[in-house]
């Protein structure tokens, strides 16, 4: 109930939490700051951050100065910033002329210090230009650099693709698409539902003929 309760945007609710309670991430600056004074014990950093708005557990507060105690590197009193596994598949996808030059600073940082990220953004890249630009000519070439990158979920989507080829390659390749197929599909099956248990077949020939 605390996670819904404190939850600013959807995305809160879509992802795992983390190891430490959300609600301590606030308060690492006033913790590291102590913690560079000298004070050390979880139990009267609690106590104090009571009196900052804290409603979590001294576990948390505890497990967090365990990490610092083995740690060689010292806590900082403004922690880094730390992105999301959404944001950055977000910055990904995204063409990179539409990113925000922040955005993308930020990616490219994390992909100099990620060799597998950067054969991710690179290859979505280039299969996002193949569906934009109707280059399916490039399609074998992608699958084989795909399936011998070494990321397992790349090379999977790969066989995959191979395993329905023609279609894969004539969608990228042709203007001809099934969209208003797949439209008067959701439009009869939207009326059934509509009609469901309400009605009998004559009735819901009648409204499938006489829509708009």
């Amino acid at each position: 109930m605390r996670r819904y309760r404190l939850a600013a945007t959807a995305d809160d609710l879509l992802t795992e939490p983390a190891g430490r309670g959300r609600e301590l991430d606030e308060h690492v600056p006033y913790l590291a700051e102590r913690w560079q004074h000298g004070c050390t014990n979880a139990a009267l950093l609690t106590t104090e951050l009571r009196d900052h708005g804290y409603h979590g557990s001294q576990r948390s507060v505890r497990r967090l100065l365990q990490t610092w105690r083995v740690s060689a590197v010292p806590p900082a009193a403004i922690p880094p910033a730390t992105f999301k596994p959404r944001q950055v598949t977000g910055w990904i996808i995204q063409p990179a002329a539409e990113r925000a030059k922040d955005d993308q600073a930020e990616l490219a940082r994390i992909l100099q210090r990620c060799t597998s990220l950067h054969t991710v953004d690179r290859l979505v890249s280039d299969f996002a230009g193949m569906l934009r630009h109707r280059q399916g000519q490039h399609l074998d070439t992608w699958i084989s650099h795909a399936q011998h990158s070494g990321i397992t979920a790349l090379a999977g989507f790969a066989a995959g693709l191979v395993k329905d080829y023609e279609a894969v390659r004539n969608g990228l390749t042709l203007d001809w698409n099934s969209g208003a197929v797949e439209g008067n599909v959701c439009r009869l099956k939207a009326i059934k539902r509509a009609m469901f248990g309400r009605a009998n077949f004559d009735l819901l020939r009648r409204r499938v003929i006489l829509a708009d």
